[in-house]
């Protein structure tokens, strides 16, 4: 891969400047950096960076106003982060908007305080709230994180606490408090700014100097280099928690970020936890099977480290036996190194997860946050041309001796077990104008090149060679539509295809794979199956061979069989214990039907995976598993010519066994006579999750177009009515958005979020309310409905940035057999939408009078607030069955 060019220069106010072009695409990156976590808080006041992360999209001095609102609108993608080293904010937008992203990031840099009012700042404090239950607080086993954190950060070491706070200091915060924290944090003189992408350097360099030149300096804040943990020997804790399986932790304090050992520490944690040929999962959960799942990750920060080894323990098992397993599998490798061959596994995972990193310019994990990581760490963003050879100068002695080193007694052992039923500054700029755009840059979105092999399979070619990275996929016209006689038949079948070949057995799948760097993504929708992978060009054709050998030659072995039906049963019980899985599989229960093609779980359920058999699957795999309802589509690094000669090389001679049926189904409502209340009862949750359905026109409907549009709008973004009115307005909710789930007959719409027990009545009005405003009495407007339309386009360079998302849109053009130049005619249809399409849509997509309102909560808090809505309320099952008693 070639090195990253880039230009570093310092503003006399102590901000760095870091530049990198990349023309490939008319798209930029801007990224900022602060200093500041949560490790610069102080007992009693925990929570304000993360605070501030959320108060910082608010509005400042010359833009009083949410930060998405002009940013969305352009077709911009944006994010921040916090940990507790620092807080991260970027921008991914099209490159001739440069200069609003860097007007508004200075003037939230410099001039936020103007603008935070106690309002804004207690709706955000709400948000936060809501963003802790949801994260932890709901979330099966999320208050483990918080636990192991204080135990193997004892105070006074500034990781004790969690990024998240506590509630009871975000509720005693002061106003006068976090403005403090910003005075001192959320300067220049501890922030980094990289542009990344489309830029002329000379250009971008003017634009910075015009926005940030004149920004007061702070104080520069005292950086201690390392702090280790004073945890002495071993700590044991216990916990309980509403899950179904136990599981255990094992943390160990390590070293921290850019240690010499840190490459060593990496690569031990991925031949431990990380894919099913590591060592855990081998002798835990394929051998022994007293595992559900394990992981091992070694997190580095700027002061310490920890090393985490995670074991979900399988049905009829305890913590400790797993925890002993464990530890026996970790003193094999503290005595005995790995092998070359395990370790060059591990090498090719760290250099395939750096090079999809170093394909997008942005977002969290691109070349700008890289950039800007390796600066604020270590001072040098040039490390970004280093650091793959860190790991691939790992030795196996080095990783024995890391073991060693690391994994020893001192230790944090957490067992999770089931619960049982328990100043003004003068300026050149003209702060107070929004700039205008520069000239748009052109984008001509790829048309793929497209053969058919003689046996009738289809190829779809896209060449982008940007990065040594290829995406392939098998897109085959089959799903779970086809299973409804025995729900779960299309996954289980799909992933049995995996488990063992004519050549080859599970494991040996599993290691060939992860030997390349690569995972083989595969599972079906409701009308079609994806197999797809992303891995260096390099071993794209061996990739390609493993993949066409599951297609064509699986054997489904008896034994593997029995250990995945053990495996699915117990995670289809154990999605009880989240309230957000159990509404996805819920609530198309309940506006469809359980029993119908669209409404029946994709997974299956626990009566028909325990019928399931091999026949049965080898059957469907003959019927709907072959070369004419195929279609190989492929992104990235390589040439039509390769493609076609590798296909005929390993898929030329596939021929079907049987002949598909047309998967011909439409998506019907099931007949409600009124709008109906659906209460699902998760006793004792933090909050309660909320989900308002209907069913709408199909994928190929006249008004796509349109109704896309609408729902951008309405609940697709983050300025959306929905998401504007109860996270933005009122704190109800981290995120209540709307969303779409297209077929070939139909259409399943969506809305919802979780939100607060207390306001789970509210909620559900406030969101009636939206959907009955938007059809009449405060319908689209022009101005609305033309940032939604200029978003949507300009969104479009980004979804072909790099191959996996190309791949992604070429599976798109294969599952709803769209024309291969869709990409380049799509904008054109969206202009077409007229404010008064929008409006007749608006009252045409959904029927208001019969939606299905599905609320998984603590029934004992909620019910009798419900109930006043006047709405029928009815009682259900984790399966969507009327339990209601009279």
């Amino acid at each position: 891969m070639e090195p990253i060019i880039f230009e570093k220069f310092t503003l006399p106010n102590g901000l760095d400047v870091i530049l990198h072009q990349d023309s490939s695409l008319p798209l930029v990156s801007v990224n900022v950096w602060y200093h500041v976590g949560s490790r610069n808080e102080e007992p009693g006041k925990t929570g304000f960076a993360h605070l501030f992360e959320h108060v910082m999209f608010e509005g400042s001095k010359n833009h009083n106003r949410s930060f998405f609102e002009p940013l969305q609108k352009i077709g911009a993608n944006l994010n921040g982060s916090t940990t507790p080293d620092r807080t991260n904010y970027w921008e991914n937008l099209p490159s001739s908007h440069l200069e609003l992203a860097l007007w508004l990031e200075a003037d939230r840099m410099g001039f936020l305080l103007d603008a935070l009012d106690q309002r804004r700042f207690d709706i955000q404090r709400d948000v936060v709230k809501n963003e802790r239950r949801q994260s932890y607080e709901n979330r099966p086993y999320g208050m483990a994180d918080i636990l192991l954190q204080e135990a193997t950060y004892p105070p006074p070491h500034p990781y004790h606490w969690p990024t998240i706070g506590y509630t009871e200091d975000l509720d005693a915060a002061s106003l006068e408090d976090v403005e403090a924290f910003f005075r001192r944090f959320y300067t220049p003189t501890n922030a980094s700014l990289c542009i990344a992408g489309d830029i002329q350097p000379d250009r971008a360099r003017e634009l910075v100097e015009r926005y940030f030149w004149d920004i007061a300096p702070g104080e520069r804040v005292p950086r201690p280099h390392a702090l280790a943990s004073s945890l002495k020997g071993g700590v044991r804790r216990t916990m309980y928690d509403r899950v179904t399986l136990a599981r255990s932790y094992i943390v160990w304090p390590a070293v921290p970020r850019l240690h010499p050992d840190e490459p060593a520490l990496s690569l031990l944690a991925f031949l431990l936890g990380d894919g099913r040929s590591s060592r855990l999962h081998r002798a835990l959960v394929y051998e022994r099977k007293i595992a559900q799942n394990v992981s091992a990750h070694y997190s580095p920060a700027s002061l310490a480290g920890d090393f985490q080894v995670e074991v979900t323990v399988a049905a009829g098992h305890s913590a400790r036996e797993v925890e002993e397993a464990a530890l026996a599998e970790i003193e094999r490798l503290r005595t005995h190194a790995p092998t070359s061959e395990e370790l060059a596994r591990a090498k090719n995972h760290v250099e395939s997860r750096i090079v999809r990193q170093m394909a997008s310019v942005g977002g969290f994990s691109g070349r700008a946050n890289r950039l800007n990581s390796f600066n604020v760490f270590a001072g040098d963003p040039g490390l970004i041309n280093h650091d793959l050879d860190r790991y691939l100068a790992v030795q196996p002695e080095n990783i024995q001796r890391a073991a060693e080193a690391y994994l020893r007694d001192t230790n944090v052992r957490l067992f999770v077990l089931p619960q049982a039923s328990k100043a003004d500054v003068f300026s050149p700029a003209d702060r107070a104008v929004e700039p205008q755009p520069a000239a748009a840059g052109t984008f001509l979105a790829p048309v793929p090149q497209r053969q058919r092999l003689p046996n009738g399979l289809d190829v779809l070619v896209v060449e982008n060679h940007t990065v040594p990275l290829v995406a392939f996929g098998l897109v085959i016209t089959a799903g779970a539509v086809a299973d409804l006689a025995q729900p779960g038949l299309a996954a289980f079948t799909t992933a049995m295809l995996q488990e063992g070949t004519d050549s080859r057995t599970s494991s040996q799948i599993a290691d060939e794979f992860e030997f390349i760097g690569s995972r083989l993504s595969a599972g079906p929708g409701r009308e079609h199956t994806v197999f797809a992978t992303e891995t260096l060009s390099r071993y794209w054709p061996k990739a390609l061979e493993l993949v066409a050998d599951l297609m064509q030659r699986a054997t489904f072995p008896a034994q593997e069989l029995e250990r995945l039906r053990r495996e699915r049963l117990t995670n289809i019980r154990r999605q009880r214990d989240d309230a957000a899985s159990l509404a996805a599989t819920v609530g198309p229960a309940l506006l469809l039907g359980g029993g119908s093609p669209f409404g029946h779980p994709i997974v299956g359920t626990e009566s028909s995976i325990t019928a399931m058999s091999r026949e049965q699957m080898v059957k469907f795999y003959q019927s709907w598993f072959g070369p004419k309802n195929t279609t190989l589509v492929v992104a990235g690094d390589t040439s039509i010519n390769e493609v076609v000669k590798l296909a005929e090389q390993y898929l030329g001679s596939w021929r079907a066994n049987g002949t598909p049926s047309d998967m011909v189904a439409t998506p019907s409502a099931t007949q409600l006579s009124a709008t109906t209340l659906f209460v699902l009862d998760k006793p004792g949750a933090a909050q309660s999750v909320i989900r308002v359905g209907a069913v709408s026109v199909p994928r190929h409907h006249p008004d796509y177009f349109a109704i896309t549009l609408l729902n951008s709008l309405f609940g697709d973004q983050f300025t959306s009515r929905l998401n504007s009115n109860l996270r933005q307005d009122k704190g109800y909710s981290y995120g209540y958005r709307c969303s779409i789930d297209w077929y070939r007959n139909g259409s399943l719409v969506q809305a919802g979020g979780a939100v607060q027990t207390t306001v789970t009545p509210e909620s559900v009005r406030e969101t009636l309310k939206e959907f009955r405003e938007i059809a009449g009495s405060r319908p689209v407007e022009t101005l609305e409905l033309d940032d939604a339309r200029t978003s949507l386009l300009r969104q479009l360079p980004s979804a072909f940035e790099t191959p996996s998302q190309t791949l992604d849109q070429l599976a798109r053009l294969v599952a709803f057999d769209l024309p291969a130049d869709y990409y380049r005619t799509a904008p054109a249809r969206y202009e077409d939408v007229s404010l008064a399409d929008i409006r007749r849509v608006a009252r045409e997509w959904i029927d208001l009078d019969r939606l299905a309102i599905l609320v998984v909560g603590d029934r004992a808090v909620v019910e009798s607030g419900l109930q006043k809505l006047g709405l029928p309320l009815l009682q259900v099952d984790h399966e969507g069955r009327n339990i209601t008693t009279i």
